[in-house]
């Protein structure tokens, strides 16, 4: 009798935890953003089962790249989400598709654990997470009691279930927002494309009359982008618009957003900041890359840009298409006072190599 009471208090017992596995699954699988899929899946996990540190490692490359931007910015996650190598990974679970328990020699698990927790943790469990049959990332979970995840006494099919319905809904989620990001970013730069640029604009300048804050709209296009084009071909005429981009991004980061307007015209928008302010950024843009240019093949590319701007309080434009029509203006009023002299130095090397 003793042997079938304690069979029966297992049933229930097992019966619960899978109640519990059920209830993640049920909150997590209709969910379309990666943001709120790490965030409500870590936090029911947590929950759940009382663990104390729950986070998803993800690799930095793709199918995943398109997210690293979006997860990185979302201060909920901090601590919740971790862009790791994929061969980082493959060293903690080898080549295995199962749940990894360790208690001992944390050490080797380090670089896949958030920094908060390294010195906390004690004992973690590292589930791999697949997208079709290739590794993209890992659940861990991870206590201070080093007993909560060993390996010799503990059993892991419930967890090998769990990390293969998170796979499913990982895959999901990615599908639809690489779909997105697919729609609205420029496919080279990654930079927003225009129809974003006019959807936040229409928003942002709305809300700065009704705030009575300023709001700076700023153009740059590369100088003799063309000559570039058709001497160096567009391979390097690529790598040039690549180049601008990304240190676009570097100077507008956490202060506005960057686009790409059309061919080698770029945007940046700054909310809250005043015409001088936006323009001291293209300014910084300017300086660096006419003092660092391109290294393309054997050759290093000289970039110069040209830039104009206009503001909501410095401006009073009525819409947000009359204020990127003035920030035009300027740019080509901007780029016909400097035409004989700025574009000199790269005229001058492309004559050269000619």
């Amino acid at each position: 009798m003793h042997d079938i009471n304690e069979l029966i208090d297992n049933v229930r017992q097992n019966e619960a935890i899978a109640l519990k596995f059920f209830e993640i699954e049920r909150c997590i699988l209709s969910i379309g953003r990666c943001d709120q899929f790490v965030s409500t899946l870590t936090k029911e996990v947590q929950k759940q089962f009382n663990v104390p540190y729950v986070w998803v490692n993800l690799i930095n490359e793709a199918p995943l790249s398109h997210l690293i931007e979006t997860l990185e910015k979302t201060p909920d996650l901090r601590d919740r989400v971790l862009f790791t190598r994929r061969h980082v990974m493959i060293d903690v679970i080898k080549s295995g598709n199962k749940t990894v328990l360790v208690n001992n020699n944390l050490a080797s698990c380090r670089e896949i654990i958030p920094p908060v927790y390294r010195d906390i943790v004690s004992s973690v469990a590292v589930s791999p997470l697949t997208i079709d049959g290739e590794l993209v990332g890992l659940f861990c979970q991870a206590d201070s009691d080093s007993s909560r995840y060993d390996a010799a006494t503990k059993d892991t099919f419930l967890l090998d279930q769990l990390a293969i319905k998170i796979s499913i809904c990982l895959s999901n989620v990615t599908a639809r927002e690489k779909l997105e990001y697919l729609a609205t970013r420029d496919p080279l730069t990654g930079l927003l494309n225009r129809r974003q640029l006019e959807l936040m604009l229409e928003r942002e300048f709305s809300r700065s009359k009704k705030q009575q804050r300023d709001l700076t709209v700023v153009f740059i296009d590369c100088d003799a982008f063309k000559s570039i084009n058709d001497t160096l071909g567009h391979n390097c005429g690529d790598e040039v618009l690549e180049y601008i981009a990304k240190r676009l991004l570097k100077y507008v980061h956490k202060q506005g957003l960057a686009f790409r307007f059309a061919g080698d015209e770029f945007v940046f928008v700054t909310p809250g900041k005043s015409y001088d302010q936006a323009l001291l950024i293209a300014e910084s843009i300017h300086d660096y890359l006419q003092s660092n240019p391109l290294r393309y093949k054997s050759n290093l590319v000289p970039i110069t840009v040209s830039f104009g701007g206009a503001s909501v309080i410095g401006d009073a434009p009525t819409n947000y298409k009359q204020l990127l029509k003035l920030a035009d203006e300027r740019l080509y009023n901007y780029k016909n006072n400097r035409k004989r002299s700025v574009p000199t130095k790269v005229f001058k090397f492309l004559n050269r190599i000619r």
